[in-house]
């Protein structure tokens, strides 16, 4: 009985992996987009603070990297890739199954919308605290550096979990292993973006 219980035990969780590969895919490819538009610099009129220069206790609200640019362009490019990734899925079952809309869910490109505002509002938060810790955009306190670290890399996969979990037919453990492997991307992307030459990291 246990020999026949673990191929079962198997397949499920190679159907979970499937399902947060197929997850995160498109958020990961936004995630993407958004890259080249700040490492190109592409639309440099949106690369204004969002909190417009405003400071709480003589310090900045949320800082200079937190713009409209992100705030534009995530919700738009998850929209995209979602939009295409459903319609895609429409044609073949078996992609279909891993990740089906809610029933009560919005259009495929409204979902996309709503993920990639999930991304980019759940940073700020993190960003408003640490402005009050007086810690400088992009930058860490001395202690605690993993403990900054992690909730860098994490708060916006959180957010993202939060919104799948909302908007798709899945349970609890398909969001949180989205997460740890939006995570993963998310932790990649960022060591890229350290090797990047100086003048590339323009504010998001």
């Amino acid at each position: 009985m246990a020999g026949a219980g673990a191929p079962d035990r198997g397949a499920a969780v190679t159907s979970r992996v499937k399902r947060a590969v197929w997850l995160t895919a498109p958020i990961l490819i936004a995630g993407l987009v958004h890259v080249a538009v700040i490492t190109r610099d592409v639309a440099p009129a949106l690369a204004r603070p969002i909190d417009g220069g405003r400071r709480c206790r003589g310090r900045p609200l949320l800082g200079r990297n937190k713009t409209w640019r992100g705030f534009l362009v995530m919700p738009a490019a998850t929209a995209i890739t979602i939009a295409g990734q459903q319609a895609f899925a429409a044609r073949a079952a078996q992609l279909a199954a891993l990740g089906p809309l809610a029933r009560r869910a919005p259009p495929a490109w409204m979902v996309g919308a709503l993920c990639g505002a999930a991304y980019v509002l759940a940073e700020l938060p993190n960003s408003f605290v640490k402005r009050r810790l007086g810690i400088a955009p992009g930058t860490s306190a001395p202690r605690a550096r993993a403990a900054q670290y992690l909730v860098d890399q994490v708060d916006s996969v959180v957010g993202c979990a939060v919104a799948i979990r909302m908007l798709y037919r899945i349970d609890t453990v398909d969001a949180a292993m989205s997460a740890l492997f939006g995570a993963a991307c998310h932790v990649a992307v960022e060591r890229f973006m350290r090797v990047l030459p100086r003048r590339s990291r323009a504010p998001r």
